[in-house]
């Protein structure tokens, strides 16, 4: 059932505790079918296969004329740091400050945005709004939201992810309600030229070095069969699917939470035009997979799961990176979003780095001051940028 609006100068919002409540005529109309990660058909499969894992909330802000203006979404999830990289921080520290951080780095989190894509996947708006007032909007929902049963007292910190380079002049309007943002690892991002219509068009745009590379992992992969999974392929697959995924998830210095097989099929169930998820076997072994999400023009990789057994003899992986570049041709998008980690191996496909920034903000104004020197700790990983494709070619 909706929560009862909040009125403000500008506007009053709507918050709902279920995606099913939702007044989909209203949402649908600011969404404008401009982000998948926002649509209902998303939000209602994440929601039934993630519901073990996470809460989700929605909102819907409207102007003084009751037109919708803003939607957003949240997501409270558990936030542990497996690295304990700030131990040196901590050391430092007096007993009772110490302990506050600790408690940082094992918290609850309530997330405006999507813990399982990158990218602006929280919030949208209409032109009716400016950016200066849409965030300052959602800074009210989550003032609203926080004061609920569900939430009261359980959420330590709030974060916003997060933005690229084209929003983050408004983004950084979140200063100015005590939200403090870092930088992390960058989106890395292959823009799909003009001039490629297949495969063998994009591997001519290479310089010998890595084209010869390229054609190396082809015949290293050569014996790997891949097939598109149906909904029911991937709850056949399940177990399968949970440990390749296990296999990577352990490899990461961060958990938000796990996503589940389940929420995978749900996802080709109900986006059947936007979300595929590809088996990479080998006589008749899942040794991985990959899936992706087409969203507003661009072709986003989301997950990938691999049998470390069988990754350096068959190169698994970068057969699964090259995958994408092919899905990405073939659906004609304007760029192929990686996303985070592996940034080396990438960039040797032709990837480039997109800076991507956060805010973070503490529900105790004492442990916000101390997650200052914590998040000036954090900066995105350092790696040696390829550049593969020739001189003359401009991309």
């Amino acid at each position: 059932m909706p929560i009862p609006s909040t009125n403000s100068v500008l506007l009053k919002r709507t918050i709902y505790n279920s995606v099913n409540a939702i007044e989909t005529d209203k949402w649908n109309s600011v969404l404008e079918e401009r982000n998948v990660y926002l649509s209902i058909d998303y939000l209602k499969s994440l929601e039934k296969g993630m519901k073990d894992e996470m809460k989700l909330f929605f909102a819907i802000s409207c102007n003084d004329k009751d037109e919708p203006v803003l939607i957003s979404t949240f997501q409270m999830v558990k936030f542990i740091d497996k690295r304990r990289k700030f131990a040196e921080h901590l050391c430092k520290l007096s007993y009772h400050i110490k302990k506050k951080l600790e408690d940082i780095f094992t918290v609850n989190v309530l997330v405006c945005g999507n813990v399982f894509s990158d990218g602006e996947n929280g919030f949208i708006w209409s032109d009716r709004l400016c950016s200066e007032a849409a965030f300052n909007e959602v800074d009210a929902v989550i003032k609203q939201l926080k004061k609920e049963e569900e939430l009261k007292e359980k959420v330590s910190i709030t974060l916003f992810k997060e933005f690229g380079p084209s929003k983050v002049i408004g983004s950084d309007q979140l200063n100015k309600h005590s939200y403090r943002d870092f930088m992390i690892d960058v989106n890395m991002v292959l823009q799909i030229h003009e001039s490629w219509n297949s495969l063998d068009d994009y591997l001519k745009s290479m310089k010998t070095k890595f084209r010869t590379r390229a054609n190396a992992v082809f015949k290293k992969a050569k014996d790997l069969e891949i097939r598109v999974l149906s909904s029911d392929n991937i709850l056949e697959e399940k177990e399968r699917i949970r440990e390749l995924f296990g296999n990577v998830l352990a490899k990461s210095d961060f958990s938000y939470g796990t996503m589940t097989p389940e929420t995978l099929a749900y996802f080709r169930e109900n986006l059947p035009n936007n979300f595929e998820l590809r088996g990479f076997y080998l006589d008749g072994l899942m040794v991985g997979f990959n899936t992706s999400f087409l969203n507003n023009g661009s072709l986003e990789a989301n997950f990938v799961g691999l049998d470390y057994d069988y990754n350096k003899e068959y190169n698994v992986y970068q057969r699964i990176l090259y995958d994408y570049v092919e899905q990405a041709l073939s659906h004609g998008v304007k760029d192929l979003q990686l996303g985070r980690t592996s940034e080396l191996i990438k960039s040797s496909i032709g990837a480039m780095p997109t800076n991507m920034k956060l805010y973070v903000k503490h529900r105790k104004s004492v442990s916000n001051l101390l997650l200052k020197h914590v998040i000036q700790s954090i900066s995105p990983s350092e790696f040696e940028l390829r550049k593969p494709f020739k001189a003359n070619f401009t991309n």
